[in-house]
């Protein structure tokens, strides 16, 4: 079975994070085995599930490159190889309900292009042992820029009651049909924390050629989380907001 992969984007704090954790919670609940990735520097995924990883694939990355430069001979460099793997394993956060990576960032200067395209193949090897990956993308645009997201099956738009945030989605749908082997099965818009998306612009997100999937009101129960700062992961099965999110999935997998 193919993994399916999801990618929540659009501009800063219109609650990418909270959507990611509920998300991956629903999928949970059906069974199917989950991988986050937070791919914000900022790590606010991996608080708002209560993760503590061992090691970021920034930090992963940092060795790796420290390494490659001191690699002298080839025995040097056979064991970078097969440290490669235990490193990026140290990146893997696993609990019972769900699986994390977490990007982090990096330091060093330059492109290093070999060591980001074995990170990329290690991390798509790693993936392929989940059902679904949730990824919590960088706020605006900047993650589909860099095609982080390039293999996405449903970039889920993030959006509140505003033209700013209908304009910034229109700007990244532009962006993913510019970037090379991006081929989403369907790209959607979600208006977070509102009643119901303001008739104007659902009208504009609809006539762009993206779907719309639906609203999901404020919640209480996220408030009470937040405020006594516990994980979004353990969020009432009967939550408003648990409840939208299913209904949203649900259409999703209906354009499938």
């Amino acid at each position: 079975m193919k993994t399916l992969t999801m990618a929540l984007l659009g501009k800063g704090g219109v609650g990418k994070t909270v959507l990611s954790a509920l998300i991956g919670r629903a999928y949970s609940d059906r069974g199917s085995r989950v991988l986050f990735v937070d791919a914000d520097p900022a790590r606010g995924l991996t608080s708002a599930l209560g993760a503590i990883p061992v090691k970021t694939i920034g930090e992963a990355r940092e060795e790796i490159i420290s390494k490659a430069r001191s690699a002298g001979n080839e025995k040097d460099r056979n064991e970078l190889s097969e440290s490669i793997d235990y490193l990026l394993m140290e990146s893997l956060y696993e609990s019972p309900a769900f699986s994390l990576i977490t990007m982090g960032s990096t330091s060093s200067l330059g492109c290093f292009c070999p060591v980001n395209s074995l990170l990329r193949e290690t991390i798509r090897a790693m993936a392929g042992n989940y059902d679904v990956i949730v990824i919590d993308a960088e706020a605006g645009i900047e993650q589909v820029n860099r095609q982080v997201v390039e293999t996405v099956d449903y970039p889920i738009i993030v959006t509140d009651n505003s033209m700013r945030g209908a304009s910034t989605a229109l700007l990244i749908r532009d962006i993913i049909k510019r970037v090379p082997g991006m081929a989403p099965v369907e790209t959607g818009v979600v208006f977070n924390r509102v009643e119901s998306g303001a008739h104007g612009l659902v009208r504009v997100i609809e006539e762009s050629g993206l779907a719309f999937y639906g609203t999901v009101g404020p919640d209480p129960e996220i408030t009470a989380i937040d405020v006594k700062g516990e994980p979004l992961f353990s969020v009432c099965a009967s939550a408003p907001s648990l409840s939208a999110v299913k209904g949203i999935l649900s259409r999703i997998e209906m354009s499938a």
